[in-house]
């Protein structure tokens, strides 16, 4: 590999792709970024879009997790106006109000902001909310984005730091010679590379396969609800019993469910507006614009898979269902590790090739 300038090709113009392929750019380094649609036109266009910490998280993931909306706010003041993020905060509760005060207790003993909010208030904050719970766990900091969008935005500023884009192209396979990742053949050409970068979701595993440890990246399928509203109902991520929903922007309300086999979209889409309308004053008139299933690459044992691939020289993987959180930090920290040779140690639970993964 060049010192200076080497050669890194990533392979998934996702939110995690794009993400890394701006930081690596803006330090100088040879990017090119494929992807065999559009930016964010994969998982990354169905995604809810929450930037989310307040969910109780395995100890090797909430010390990256934590640096979530930090990484954000740093990459909305790179790239200035054009990536919009809606920093609303979130609201999150169930029907034993024990949930939130643990989940708040075990947050701010790692310094995270998030505090217990009382109905009083929560009728104050969501004055729609029809029957408001006794105390949620209110964390002011989080927000969201509108996650395929702000992907190509991240994609072009990547471009206009010196990345070389080929959309609509599919990555067929790896060259390799010896005991290295020498490039990434498509149906245009091979693409030499002195560093791959597998950011593809749930197609890592096949462009892996026979280079080293097997990397157990599952599909796991999460449905995007979209809603037309005549006016904004939420004003907060609302995470409750009955619905996961956001604001959508104007005139659009966003809701997200799990999609199970067998599951029939259209009518999950009419059970959640039935419940939206149970829930929020106001929603009589909102009525279902479209349900899209995403497919989540997901680790075997639910954490990121972060790393160089043991076994094989030059072949650097990120596979994480939380790409949405996530894609900013791990973007940062995996350049570092890339063009540094530095070992970051908060990935270091989180490599390809680790027990359980």
């Amino acid at each position: 590999m060049s010192a200076n300038n080497p050669r890194i090709v990533i392979v998934g113009a996702g939110i995690v792709g794009a993400t890394l392929a701006w930081h690596l750019s803006v330090r100088g380094a040879d990017v090119t970024l494929i992807d065999a649609g559009q930016p964010g036109s994969g998982v990354t266009g169905g995604a809810f879009g929450w930037i989310c910490v307040s969910h109780d998280q395995p100890e090797p993931l909430m010390a990256l997790r934590h640096l979530a909306t930090h990484e954000w706010r740093r990459l909305q003041r790179e790239l200035g106006e054009r990536l919009e993020i809606d920093w609303c905060g979130a609201l999150t509760w169930s029907s034993d109000p024990a949930d939130a005060e643990r989940l708040v207790r075990n947050h701010a003993a790692c310094g995270y902001d998030v505090r217990l909010m009382e109905r009083s208030e929560l009728i104050a904050r969501e004055p729609n909310l029809i029957d408001p719970p006794e105390v949620a766990a209110f964390a002011p900091i989080e927000g969201a984005i509108d996650a395929g969008p702000m992907t190509a935005v991240i994609a072009q500023a990547a471009s206009e730091a010196g990345a070389v884009t080929h959309f609509h192209c599919s990555a067929q396979g790896l060259a390799t010679t010896g005991g290295r990742v020498t490039g990434v053949r498509t149906a245009q050409g091979t693409l030499e590379a002195d560093v791959v970068v597998l950011a593809a979701g749930t197609a890592i595993p096949a462009l892996a396969e026979g280079l080293g440890d097997a990397l157990p990246v599952e599909s796991s399928p999460a449905l995007l609800l979209r809603f037309h509203a005549p006016r904004r109902l939420v004003h907060t991520i609302l995470n409750g019993p009955a619905v996961e929903m956001r604001d959508g922007g104007p005139g659009a309300l966003r809701a997200a469910d799990d999609f199970g086999p067998g599951s029939d979209a259209d009518a999950i889409a009419r059970d959640t507006l039935a419940a939206i309308q149970r829930t929020l004053r106001g929603a009589e008139e909102v009525t279902v614009a479209g349900a899209e299933v995403g497919w989540r690459p997901m680790p075997a044992d639910g954490l990121p898979i972060i790393g160089f691939q043991p076994g094989f020289e030059g072949l650097y993987v990120t596979a994480m269902h939380a790409g949405v959180t996530l894609a900013p930090t791990v973007g940062r920290l995996a350049a570092a590790e890339i063009l540094d040779g530095v070992t970051v140690a908060m990935l270091e639970n989180l490599r390809p090739g680790r027990a359980g993964a």
